[in-house]
């Protein structure tokens, strides 16, 4: 009984690390556009695409991560 219940622990938490990442996305930039007064940087992957608007003088991140509701 005690063996088994140290390998339910074990199992347990070695699915922890797995179970914490489940709802994270990360998304890379795939364009960037210039108006007068703001940047628009484009992320994308196969299922998602976001927009973020930024000040001209800043520069878009290479990757962009979020949770999933």
């Amino acid at each position: 009984m005690v063996i088994n219940l140290k390998r339910l622990i074990v199992l347990t938490l070695s699915l922890l690390p797995a179970l914490a990442h489940a709802g994270r996305i990360t998304l890379t930039l795939t364009n960037e556009q210039e108006t007068d007064n703001a940047k628009i940087c484009i992320y994308s992957n196969a299922n998602y695409t976001e927009t973020e608007t930024i000040r001209p003088f800043e520069q878009c991140k290479y990757t962009w991560t979020f949770e999933e509701d």
